[in-house]
């Protein structure tokens, strides 16, 4: 899906178009499913938060002004989603055993055998480390953007995205 069509589709759910809503959600669902099983290790708890992401999504619809892409915008809402979960609920994240079936079945089809491993080893971080590291490496924000969004200081941020990566590149040479 091109931006033109996206930016169409998003026109069209503000004005109450469930269709074009569903559109979006087909279009972008499993990478913000993925992103959330990436955040929680847990595919239940991830379809959870993606769904509740949507849903967040749909209700702040008219709220979206189109200063980013739709999808950035839904992404956004979803590790705020899973972040405020995990804070709540002063969850610390396990990966449990449903959660590398649940990988090697979502990538296993269009990603090469490293790519699991990779994922394999970024659920194993620290979870501020592992939280650092997905915003910044898979959803491009800067050190600023992720220090306001998880409430710490941007220098803090360097420091726990340089440790994430010693540490995923310790796991992966093992």
């Amino acid at each position: 899906m091109d931006l033109d069509d996206e930016n169409q589709l998003v026109a069209q759910a503000k004005q109450g178009d469930m269709q074009a809503f569903e559109q979006l959600y087909r279009q972008f669902s499993n990478k913000i499913y993925l992103l959330c099983l990436r955040m929680t290790g847990r595919p239940a708890l991830a379809e959870e938060h993606m769904q509740d992401a949507f849903i967040k999504a749909w209700q702040a619809l008219g709220n979206f002004e189109g200063n980013s892409k739709f999808s950035t915008w839904v992404y956004r809402i979803a590790v705020n989603v899973v972040l405020n979960e995990q804070r709540k609920n002063h969850i610390e994240i396990h990966a449990d055993q449903d959660w590398q079936q649940a990988f090697e079945d979502e990538l296993s089809a269009t990603h090469h055998p490293q790519q699991i491993d990779l994922e394999k080893a970024i659920v194993k971080l620290p979870a501020q480390a592992r939280n650092v590291l997905l915003l910044h490496d898979i959803m491009g924000m800067t050190h600023e953007e992720i220090g306001d969004t998880l409430g710490i200081a941007s220098g803090t941020c360097k420091a726990h995205l340089s440790r994430a990566r010693v540490l995923l590149k310790e796991q992966l040479e093992r």
